[in-house]
């Protein structure tokens, strides 16, 4: 009798489905937007915050899909990790049994960029979102040092002085 074999595993699934819900659906959501727009399949304007779009022919995906939104770039695969990362510790550690906690930080922060895009005519929101992560990120994480690409180490936020 040969002996039982174990099921081979896929560590990018394993890795996939440890994030947390919240952010397992950000990256998602930015993946498939960029993915879709990036090999053809839809109209990258398909995706962006058009106002007269969404106001007369209520195209109201647009009002989602514009802060997920990106091109294929190494900026963009640094914004991806970035999003990750500042992400999955903000619902692990700042919003621990807190869901609905997070998700309103989003929809309220969403909320106003939205509002502040229709008279400035911004059209891509990404890094809106990345920045407020990362903004919310940096003044819970005040005093850590972070090391960031090859080994650079330094310390997260320091104070501002009163100019």
């Amino acid at each position: 009798m040969p002996p039982p074999q174990t099921p081979q595993r896929n560590e990018i699934l394993d890795w996939y489905n440890s994030i947390p819900p919240i952010t397992k659906a950000l990256i998602t959501l930015s993946l498939a937007t960029t993915t879709l727009s990036g090999l053809g399949f839809v109209q990258p304007s398909t995706f962006v915050f058009y106002w007269p779009n969404i106001r007369y022919k209520l195209q109201l995906w647009r009002l989602v899909s514009c802060f997920f939104f990106n091109r294929f770039s190494l900026g963009y695969a640094f914004n991806l990790y970035f999003l990750y990362r500042n992400s999955q510790q903000l619902e692990t550690e700042v919003f621990r049994n807190q869901p609905a906690d997070y998700i309103f930080f989003h929809l309220f922060t969403a909320t106003l960029q939205l509002i502040t895009a229709i008279p400035f005519d911004l059209y891509v929101l990404s890094d809106g979102l990345l920045l407020s992560i990362a903004y919310l990120w940096a003044q819970h994480n005040r005093d850590s040092i972070v090391s960031f690409m090859f080994g650079i180490r330094f310390k997260v936020l320091k104070e501002v002085s009163k100019i």
